[in-house]
């Protein structure tokens, strides 16, 4: 009988504690719902740009400034141009439809863009008669039918869910759930994605040469064009858009950054240096390995700074900063790590690092001392994805809700001067 009793009671504990663990794998999610949107090239290869005057902001991708003209990519569908000689009342200037677009930069008035798997350039000289002058076809070296279906962009859409733990459901990456659903709950991290792209440009502006932030693909430096695949780094001569050279770095790389002599490639296991003395001949240096996760490149002097997020479809828990010593670019050496929220992109000027947390908030550090750096602000209100620092007083912030001027002459107390918010 005793052991009947204690057969039974066995039974219940069982019943009792499997019950309490389905009770806790049932759950409500929010998350962000990823349609694919697909094309063909006899859509976008059509040697024409449509401009319209009244376009609406409503998925800001990634930020540029060329003289007076701010350019907001819609991601992957065009670009916004601004004309913001007055920063306080930006002024709305012209559209262009480019399908699969999401990077871009600017030399003398050549506007090279990516237009889903080709590469092509532009003539803004007017801007408001945009002309083509040269395409590259498949510059992405991807598979390449008349009628095979490439993605130009995704849809995104809010979805709340209720799954349970034992069904394959939406994390915090990106999934392919239920077969034909690609889901991201992380809404902050939607916009740097690597379906959307991701990279890096920051050189110095001159009037013909633009300025980029953290997350762009595309390079000027030495008189070339670099561009960046998950897999490879390829060199163009400008303006005929012929490729030069292509260098193959392995898989994952995200982001491109030139500085003086070299190139800095942020991937999701590290950043690899690139000489490129050459200017046609890149030689890598060297690679500094992390952990895995999307990492935005920014150098200063002989530091890298380097941001490792998660929630997002390069996986991983990190979310901090790495500050690099690339004083031997052969043999680059971590001094420290900072702990993070959700950084995105970055920007540095002299002692002031710009860091962008996605939703949570815009963040400023004093690294005069990379062994102890200071948070000098962590404006919550502000979001922010990219970040180009213009002057110690002006910065442009881009967001998952719009573009922002921001005063940060005393980064205690930021001032927004100027904005352009999505519809």
């Amino acid at each position: 009988m005793k052991n009947v009793l204690q057969f039974s009671g066995l039974l219940f504990l069982t019943f009792f504690l499997s019950s309490c663990l389905r009770d806790e794998c049932n759950s409500t999610t929010r998350f962000i719902q990823l349609d694919p949107i697909y094309t063909t090239v006899d859509v976008f290869r059509k040697n024409e740009i449509v401009t319209r005057q009244n376009a609406q902001l409503e998925n800001p991708g990634k930020i540029y400034l060329y003289k007076n003209y701010l350019l907001i990519n819609e991601a992957g569908k065009g670009i916004h141009f601004y004309d913001i000689s007055n920063p306080k009342n930006p002024a709305y200037k012209v559209y262009y439809e480019i399908l699969g677009n999401f990077d871009m930069v600017i030399n003398n008035d050549l506007l090279v863009v990516d237009n889903v798997i080709d590469l092509l350039s532009i003539d803004i000289s007017d801007i408001n008669n945009p002309k083509v002058q040269n395409r590259h076809n498949n510059y992405k070296n991807v598979y390449d039918a008349n009628n095979y279906p490439h993605v130009a962009y995704y849809n995104k859409s809010n979805v709340v869910r209720s799954f349970d733990c034992s069904v394959a459901g939406p994390n915090n990456a990106i999934v392919n759930w239920g077969g034909n659903l690609w889901a991201l709950q992380d809404a902050s991290s939607f916009a740097n994605t690597n379906v959307l792209s991701a990279g890096q440009v920051n050189s110095a502006s001159n009037g013909s040469t633009g300025i980029g932030g953290s997350t762009a693909r595309f390079s000027l430096a030495k008189n070339q064009l670099y561009s960046l695949t998950n897999a490879e780094l390829s060199t163009w001569n400008l303006p005929s858009l012929e490729k030069v050279n292509t260098t193959g770095l392995g898989w994952g790389m995200e982001t491109l950054f030139a500085a003086g002599d070299h190139l800095y490639v942020g991937s999701t296991s590290g950043m690899t240096i690139l000489d490129i003395s050459n200017g046609q001949s890149p030689v890598k240096l060297s690679t500094f390995t992390h952990a895995t996760s999307c990492d935005p490149v920014v150098v200063s002097g002989d530091y890298a700074y380097v941001t490792l997020r998660s929630g997002n479809t390069c996986t991983g828990n990190n979310n901090q900063l790495d500050i690099i010593n690339i004083t031997n670019k052969s043999n680059p050496k971590l001094v420290k790590t900072y702990p993070m929220t959700n950084p995105h992109g970055l920007s540095i000027l002299n002692d002031k690092l710009y860091i962008c947390e996605g939703d949570f908030g815009f963040k400023v550090l004093n690294v005069s001392d990379v062994n102890d750096a200071k948070q000098l602000n962590f404006d919550k209100d502000i979001k922010a994805q990219d970040v180009i620092a213009l002057s110690e007083k002006e910065v442009m912030v881009i967001g998952s809700d719009g573009f922002y001027f921001l005063d940060v002459k005393d980064p205690k107390k930021i001032k927004i001067e100027g904005s352009i918010l999505k519809n």
